[in-house]
Formats: structure tokens, sequence, C-alpha cells
């Protein structure tokens, strides 16, 4: 898995500073993007990833089916000829996040217990504001798990305000007396 990570970074990367210096990050992003939800129908995804079928019909399949700019396409059909198709998705996700921190936004996966309402998103999202100075992209993500209040996560660092947490903290005060 750490290789497959560190493939898909090599990869995105590169595709990234192609897109800065093309002036074309924009359409690199949207053609990645079309990329992978193609690549999500189970059929395509079995055809491209199966080691027996010749790469020129992975290619030849692929240049009907995804509608998408020449150099996005090439770097997912170079990625499939090294035998790294395993790795567009997460190729796509280190594109997506490279693109982010250049515009300054910060995706933040928020949990709850119980969906959001338009309120509580936007007294969140300007809280994680005022936190990161950055603008905030948000992932929602409902947990039962949490019992209630919030957990959310932006990068490595993680805000806990679960009911969840704070009854694990009070348990390990009670038995650490």
């Amino acid at each position: 898995m750490a290789r497959r990570e560190t493939v898909a970074r090599r990869y995105a990367d590169a595709a990234f500073e192609i897109g800065r210096a093309d002036g074309t990050l924009e359409v690199w992003e949207r053609d990645l993007v079309v990329l992978l939800d193609a690549l999500g129908d189970q059929e395509l995804r079995r055809l491209v990833e199966h080691p027996a079928i010749p790469f020129a019909d992975k290619e030849r399949v692929l240049r009907r089916v995804v509608d998408v700019s020449a150099e996005p396409l090439n770097l997912a059909l170079l990625m499939i000829r090294r035998g790294r198709p395993g790795a567009i998705d997460a190729m796509v996700e280190r594109f997506a996040e490279m693109v982010r921190r250049e515009r300054g936004i910060s995706l933040a996966e928020v949990r709850t217990a119980l969906p959001l309402d338009d309120d509580q998103r936007d007294a969140i999202s300007a809280r994680l504001r005022t936190l990161t100075g950055d603008r905030i992209e948000m992932r929602e993500v409902v947990d039962d798990a949490l019992i209630g209040g919030v957990s959310v996560r932006i990068g490595d660092r993680l805000y806990d305000a679960s009911v969840r947490s704070r009854l694990e903290r009070l348990r390990a005060r009670l038995t650490a007396v």
C-alpha cells in the first residue's frame, strides 16, 4: 500500500507541475475526475486491471469510453502500461489535494452523529476557517458511533468534540484513580 501511495504521489506531482506550467490545472482537475468516474464502472475497472488483457485493447477501450484531454488520458495509460492501474485513484486524490493547497483550501472531514443542517454547516465552516486561515471544503460523514457532537479531521490534525471521546476521557480519568 505504501508503494502505491509513493507511485501515486510521483505521478500526481508530475501532472500538477505540468498543469501549473501550462496554466491548465482546471482542465487536469476536471479530466482526472471524469477519468476516475469512468473507472468507477466495475467492468471497465476489471478490464484495466486484468493482467492477461493486452495493453493495446485497454488503450483502445479507454480512448473510446473516456472523453478527456490527451494529457490526463495519456498519464492514466502510462500508469496502466507500467502495471500501476490500482494507483490511479490515489493519484487523482493527491492531485486534488495539491490543487486545493494551491488555492488556499483545506479539506475537512466532518463526522457527526446526525446530518448537519445549513446553519450548523455554516457555523462549523466559519469556525474551521478561523482555526486554519484557509477556505474550507467539507466532506460530511454521519457516524452513529459518535453519539453526539462533532469530530473534524483536517490533514493530520483532529479536532474532536464528540460525546464519545468525552466519555472515553472521563472513563480514563475515573479508572486512573
